[in-house]
């Protein structure tokens, strides 16, 4: 399709389904020399093949790396999955989980778990990919994937609005603090996207057609359209651009 990721190394997390194997497949899709795969399991939710053989047919490498990114061991086995082909370019932290029982009474193990993927995982994943970065002298972009939800709060999701809130806080002090090594860093917030995930999340399944009608696109985005923001934060055409939520919500929020 393009160039854009030309003879970068790109990582994604969360990367079997969803938002994830959309950016994955979109990344090969614009020139990246590989793309690592890493996600808890291979099959991806929509059934079909695994990401990693959409990314083979494409002609580019690519490699699964099985992780718990509330892990930071796993985490820096992920990174250091890429030095085969350099290092990596653009770290997309995307891994993320829904509760089927969120808001303002949320179970205090839910919550810890939920704090663990979302927001301890997006941190664990940008710290290993800003020090290898930082040790391989090379600049890179980070994107954190956040959410519409994490800019404007909504009762039944307490918990996940919480996380993703924190993350777009985590972009832009990350920017600050990684900016010298010219290291870019960003985060995306999806509106109401169509993916599995959303079709089975309690509360938000059933209210993403009175999303759908008050969005002014009046319909739901693609993964792939999440995919295309992410790829050109990653590429050079954004290199004046960190520390910003990137809203691709269809313009719900400019509404509501």
């Amino acid at each position: 399709m393009s160039d854009l990721l030309s003879g970068k190394v790109v990582v994604v997390t969360g990367a079997a389904s969803g938002i994830g194997r959309a950016i994955a497949i979109g990344a090969a899709q614009h020139g990246a020399k590989a793309v690592i795969v890493s996600d808890v399991v291979e099959a991806p939710r929509e059934g079909g093949p695994n990401t990693t053989s959409e990314i083979e047919a494409l002609g580019v490498a690519t490699r699964f790396v099985r992780t718990n990114v509330s892990k930071r061991d796993e985490v820096d086995a992920l990174v250091a999955a890429t030095e085969e082909f350099g290092g990596v370019d653009v770290m997309v932290c995307n891994a993320g989980i829904t509760l089927r029982s969120d808001g303002a009474g949320v179970a205090e193990d839910d919550y810890r778990r939920l704090m663990s993927v979302n927001l301890d995982g997006v941190l664990f994943c940008a710290q290993a990919a800003a020090r290898q970065m930082q040790a391989l002298s090379k600049p890179g972009s980070i994107v954190l994937m956040a959410s519409m939800g994490g800019i404007a709060g909504a009762g039944m999701t307490v918990a996940y609005s919480t996380s993703k809130g924190g993350v777009v806080l985590m972009a832009k002090a990350m920017a600050d603090a990684l900016g010298p090594s010219g290291i870019r860093v960003n985060s995306v917030c999806p509106g109401t996207i169509d993916t599995a995930l959303l079709r089975n999340t309690p509360g938000v399944a059933e209210a993403s057609e009175g999303f759908r009608q008050r969005t002014p696109l009046r319909r739901l985005g693609k993964p792939s359209e999440i995919a295309d923001a992410v790829v050109w934060l990653g590429s050079d055409m954004s290199s004046y651009v960190t520390g910003i939520p990137l809203l691709v919500d269809g313009g719900l929020l400019s509404v509501l």
